[in-house]
């Protein structure tokens, strides 16, 4: 039967009378299977007759509530008082709610609810499932369902759910709509409610433990569907509610699947910026002139002028780069540097260069010059991935919380969680020993604080990373500016380092010609008790053997917050052989067999920052020991001024030499400062330096300066420097003047210096004049109604970090590969009805590229006008848009009208145009061309329908 037809049959049943008695058999009442599990809640004057169903073991109960109609207690009359162990026992008064007792449910709404309980059960209720109805408090009356089946039929004559039915119902996960599955209903043969697995695993695989999920997809039957009782079984509350026709399941704390919070990766942001143009370039020019008045050892007048060179060219991601040098008093004017092409890969943080290089180096390796190829995983391809095993702090939440994240006593952000296990990753954390505190307040403001300690060392890498350096080539010299190539030396270059375990990363490299070998392995071992680094290596040189070098360290970092005291610990010890030879030294000679260094720094009586340094060299053969001790105490004050003493004592080469040194800050405002420093050493080389220097406070557009003296025993030195910092170009100028130190202050110096810098860079066919470019840079292009008129960039209260204007288009040429960069724009002063556009944009540029943005659009024009129907009343508070009909591109504008009909728009052009109301009437009207500004477009009247 329809389940709908079945509900309109059993609400339609007519109240039995009050008079009437009712007596039902033995077989329906159960005292056996008595149970309060699913009333335990309701109040006693609201419980009602509920009955437990007995199933097989696999599935779990299924909790009927039922209500008898219209029954009072002195309706029902005591048949036989027989005891519950006799066939047929009538109902005891006690059993029966009293009259004036809250309304008790009908059989219809009893037949309408059958909800799932866990499988575990209630234990106090399966305890009490064993009493004797005299022992029940509430005398719940309980029934089988081949009794309840029994029992509806004897009510209306027929069987219950001859047939099941098949019914497309909506389904809900933790009270959350999420579409609709398949449901086979019950019936008396099959008492279980089975649902259409695919879509409901497909909505859970996210949601629950990956074990209760496993369970879930080999529970599916051979027609695809889940047993409503196979859910309970896992620990999911689950029930089918036929009067709403929808499923419903709880995912308790405990079975959900744990809540992974990552704090680092690419913010969302990065899914819609602006991305590089896919031909772009620049080229920077740099230089220095100098002018000397006078001097003891250079020609006076104007110095030989000195050029610098250097751009990058980028074609879809590939990027020539290289540089140059102009010097007007060399043989050779003009000499190039190093040149190669650069690919990345971000999705596996690998740079590709081949070319003009210089080998990366790890441990004992050396950095040399080569032409040839590299492989290189660079992190910086990837600024938002965090590397190192700087977190995982897993914990479990009973109620949904708020979660504030502490630092090393600073805070850093707060998080808001579900009930269920947590993992919090990536937190940004301070190479050392951390302190991690979780403040957890759930939904009941009950509060809980979670401590975490973490070790984290500054090269460390995290499980499963692989860092590696790969490159082959022939090394490159350069003498009197002409490069060379030693095609007799190819040289090997690799390196790799893996993290083993949060705490562990272990890596080896090579590096080999054929005359001159290195093998080498280091490790990194992070524990809270600090942090320990090895570095071991040996070397061959086909003419002096074979040597060998080990590095030991041991680092112990405590960082507290801005109150509390902050200590660190670093100790290195460090041996070389007399042969040993890396391929970046000239020979293998090595004074000292053994290098000892140790340094501790903490704060002291509060506010004073302390710290001790202090090595120890042992030397070899001839070579004398060497030692130095070093004491720097450091305070800073209130008003700005901050002061540093340094005592230090070293013994080289068999001399003793004592060295004091004392220097102050004082920060006179936020854009002015002085310093003043003094040394004194009992070797006789003692000065003493003042310099005072400002800033200015706009952004760009800038001037800066400083003007010092330094003295000493022999000289006195004036400095006095000016720097311009503009949108096209970095000027840099100073005066150096040089006085003997005597009587008569005699001049033996005086110089003048200027140094600049500009650029010139390209993008999509678009050129831009700029101050250097020092990565990467974005071109902002006018275009419409901006043509010709200021535009700023990132506007501040101290300016714009870029502007187009007379000059040309803006360029920030600043811009840092892979980081997320907001940009804005304004242009002020616009004539009333011109339109900007968008003003907020996000790029994502790539290694040395350039991204265009084109901003301004042709409207210019502002609209008002009045809006009337055919009758000529005023078309009061309606929405409506206008569409061009010249141009099939122009976005729809929106307006409103008043109550008189009146309506306003900006962002529009000459043109024809046709005003759509809501009504679904138009009208049609123009634009004059030439028009700008504001333009009354007069009484517009709609045409009858």
């Amino acid at each position: 039967m329809d389940i709908p037809v079945l509900l309109t049959t059993l609400l339609a049943l007519p109240p039995i009378p009050l008079a009437q008695n009712i007596t039902i058999p033995s077989s329906v009442i159960t005292p056996a299977n008595y149970s309060t599990a699913a009333i335990s809640n309701i109040p006693s004057t609201q419980k009602v007759a509920s009955s437990a169903v007995a199933l097989p073991e696999a599935i779990a109960p299924i909790q009927f509530t039922r209500r008898l109609p219209n029954i009072t207690a002195s309706n029902i009359a005591p048949a036989n008082s027989a005891s519950p162990n006799s066939a047929s026992p009538s109902i005891a008064p006690a059993s029966i709610a009293p009259a004036n007792s809250a309304p008790i449910p009908s059989l219809a709404e009893a037949s309408s609810r059958n909800t799932v309980s866990p499988s575990t059960g209630n234990p106090e209720a399966s305890n009490r499932s064993s009493q004797t109805p005299s022992q029940t408090s509430d005398s719940q009356l309980v029934a089988e369902p081949e009794h309840e089946n029994a029992l509806f039929e004897r009510f209306f004559g027929r069987p219950r759910n001859a047939v099941s039915q098949k019914i497309s119902a909506p389904f809900l996960i933790n009270n959350e709509r999420q579409g609709q599955l398949f449901v086979i209903t019950a019936t008396a043969q099959s008492p279980t409610v089975r649902l259409q697995a695919a879509p409901l695993l497909e909505k859970l695989k996210d949601r629950v433990r990956i074990d209760v999920f496993q369970q879930l997809s080999s529970a599916v039957d051979s027609e695809g569907y889940l047993l409503l009782t196979t859910l309970q079984q896992v620990g999911l509350e689950a029930s089918f509610d036929e009067r709403k026709l929808e499923v419903s399941i709880q995912i308790p704390p405990t079975v959900r699947q744990t809540t992974v919070n990552t704090l680092g990766g690419l913010p969302p942001e990065a899914a819609n910026a602006l991305r590089p143009s896919q031909i772009s370039g620049y080229l920077n020019f740099q230089g220095a002139e100098d002018f000397v008045w006078s001097g003891a050892n250079q020609r006076e007048g104007r110095q030989p002028l000195h050029l610098g060179i250097d751009g990058a060219f980028n074609i879809q991601g590939w990027v020539l780069e290289g540089s140059a040098t102009f010097a007007e008093d060399s043989a050779s004017i003009w000499s190039r540097g190093n040149m190669r092409i650069v690919r990345d890969d971000p999705g596996h943080a690998i740079r590709y260069t081949a070319g003009e290089q210089i080998t990366p180096a790890r441990g004992y390796q050396s950095g040399i010059p080569m032409l040839g190829f590299s492989a290189v995983r660079n992190f910086s391809i990837q600024p938002y991935r965090v590397t190192r095993p700087i977190s995982r702090f897993e914990f479990f939440l009973e109620r949904d919380s708020t979660v504030d994240v502490f630092i090393n006593d600073r805070f850093s952000q707060t998080l808001r969680l579900p009930a269920g296990p947590q993992d919090i990753r990536d937190l940004p954390l301070n190479a050392g020993v951390n302190d991690v505190q979780l403040v957890v307040t759930d939904d009941l403001k009950q509060v809980q604080r979670l401590n975490f300690p973490a070790a984290v060392a500054a090269d460390q890498l995290a499980p499963g990373i692989q860092q590696f350096a790969y490159s082959l080539g022939v090394p490159l010299s350069i003498e009197n500016n002409k490069r060379s190539y030693d095609w007799n030396q190819p040289t090997l270059n690799l390196a790799y380092r893996q993290g083993l375990s949060p705490n562990l990363t272990l890596g080896s490299y090579l590096q080999a010609t054929p005359d001159r070998q290195l093998l080498g392995c280091e490790g990194i071992w992070s524990t809270s008790l600090g942090n320990f680094n090895w570095d071991v290596a040996v070397s061959h040189d086909h003419e002096i053997g074979m040597g060998s070098a080990a590095r030991l360290g041991y680092e112990l970092l405590q960082v507290k917050g801005e109150n509390s005291r902050q200590r660190s610990l670093r100790l290195a010890l460090e041996y070389r052989s007399a042969h040993f030879a890396p391929l970046g030294s000239l020979s293998a000679g090595n004074p000292n067999s053994l290098d000892i260094s140790a340094s501790y720094n903490q704060q002291i009586f509060g506010n004073i920052n302390a710290t001790l340094n202090g090595r120890y060299q042992v030397g070899r053969d001839s070579t004398p020991d060497a030692y130095s001790l070093d004491l720097g105490l450091s305070r800073s004050f209130k008003n700005g001024m901050s002061l540093n003493i340094s005592l230090g004592h070293q013994h080289s080469q068999g001399r003793d030499d004592q060295r004091v040194s004392v220097s102050l800050f004082w920060a006179l405002s936020q854009r002015q400062s002085v310093i003043a420093t003094a040394t004194a050493s009992s070797a006789g080389d003692s000065s003493a330096q003042v310099a005072w220097n400002f800033s200015s406070a706009r952004t760009i557009d800038r001037l800066d300066g400083s003007v010092g003296i330094t003295t000493d025993a022999e000289h006195r030195h004036l400095v006095g420097q000016l720097n311009y910092t503009g949108y096209r170009a970095d000027l840099r100028f100073s005066q150096d003047v040089l006085l003997v130190s005597s009587e008569d202050m005699a001049l033996v110096g005086n110089a003048s210096h200027l140094t600049f810098g500009t650029a010139i860079v390209f993008a999509d066919g678009h050129f831009g004049w700029s101050r250097p470019v020092d990565n990467s840079f974005a071109l902002v292009v006018r275009q419409g109604n901006l043509r010709g008129r200021m535009v700023g960039v990132n506007p501040t209260t101290n300016g714009y970090i870029a502007r187009a204007d007379n000059l040309g288009s803006a360029v920030v040429p600043d811009l840092q590969p892979y980081n997320l960069f907001p940009l804005q724009v304004e242009a002020p002063n616009l004539p009333t009805g011109y339109d900007v556009g968008s003003q907020h944009y996000r790029l994502l540029p790539t290694y040395r590229s350039g991204t265009v943005i084109y901003v301004g659009t042709d409207a210019t024009v502002f609209l008002r006008g009045t809006v009337l129907d055919a009758d000529g009343t005023a078309i009061a508070l309606q929405a409506g848009e206008i569409h061009s009909l010249s141009d099939p591109d122009w976005q729809p504008v929106t307006l409103f009208t008043n109550r008189a009909g009146r309506f306003a728009a900006s962002g529009l052009k000459p043109g024809q145009y046709e005003l759509r109301l809501n009504t679904n009437r138009t009208v049609k009207f123009e634009i004059p061309a030439g028009k700008e500004g504001v333009y009354d477009a007069g009484t517009l009247q709609l045409s009858s329908h």
